[in-house]
């Protein structure tokens, strides 16, 4: 593993940690986040491509069975997960690393589209970074590190996010707690996970970490969902859906770039 580990280099390295931390990510993905700099992106996709068949080869990564937008997409469908010689070999470079397996399946079409959606937002996120420098990515947590911990009667209870981000834009701090929504849950089922989030607020315990709660975000994948869990929040939750934002994943950078000033004045609730 050390002589490998000599042949890697600093994006070898980002590359295995995004995919411990994601767990799935597209070759187009992957060619934004990091070959970003190269002048058109075919020649960012071809870098990504020869990348990722080194760490492949190396047998540290794999592509699923399974591309988006099926066989005709290209190279940039394929999509990659870490193998378990890459948790090894990250667990040398990076004391933070405790997996110690990570399973072989194929996951299901659900939740591969959701967790490359949850990629996707991540994506997003470091390309607002790049391109503006009156902002700053802070910090990003996937799950696990973004699950928080309350009390309801006595009893320990688990909020489940997909993403939670702090960011600086301009003088003001953003928190968001992040839901991805991809049309294959119940609006019930989507209204008592908003109901948790409400009980964590009650609790005070982020209120007390941060000074203010973070704003949530449910992303959609159209408009027709998003007003569908907009009324039912509001129609449901009383003033607690100030708590909320609806939004498509294309509305998304544009949100949290441009209209800071709407989730400030909710996360000040």
């Amino acid at each position: 593993m050390k002589d490998i580990i000599k042949n890697l280099n600093k994006i070898d390295i980002e590359i295995l940690k995004l995919l411990y931390l994601a767990r799935y990510a597209s070759n187009k993905q992957i060619a934004r986040l990091f070959f970003s700099d190269s002048p058109t992106e075919a020649t960012s996709l071809r870098r990504a491509n020869r990348t990722t068949k080194k760490l492949t080869e190396l047998k540290l990564i794999r592509h699923l069975d399974r591309r988006v937008g099926g066989s005709r997409a290209g190279s940039g469908s394929y999509v990659f997960t870490l193998g378990n010689n890459g948790v090894k070999l990250l667990k040398q470079v990076d004391d933070t690393i405790n997996d110690s397996r990570r399973n072989a399946y194929e996951p299901s079409s659900n939740h591969l589209k959701h967790t490359l959606a949850i990629t996707e937002v991540y994506t997003q996120l470091k390309e607002l970074d790049r391109e503006f420098e009156n902002m700053e990515l802070e910090k990003v947590e996937f799950e696990p590190q973004c699950w928080r911990t309350y009390s309801k009667n006595g009893v320990a209870q688990f909020l489940k996010p997909d993403l939670f981000v702090h960011l600086i834009l301009d003088e003001y701090e953003d928190l968001y707690m992040i839901e991805l929504d991809c049309s294959t849950e119940s609006l019930t089922r989507i209204l008592n996970k908003s109901k948790q989030f409400i009980a964590y607020y009650n609790s005070g315990i982020a209120q007390n970490i941060h000074g203010i709660f973070p704003l949530v975000i449910w992303l959609v994948p159209d408009d027709k969902r998003k007003l569908a869990i907009k009324n039912k929040l509001t129609t449901e939750l009383d003033n607690y859906w100030q708590l909320f934002e609806v939004l498509t994943l294309d509305e998304f950078s544009d949100f949290v770039y441009r209209n800071e000033s709407e989730a400030d004045d909710k996360q000040n609730i």
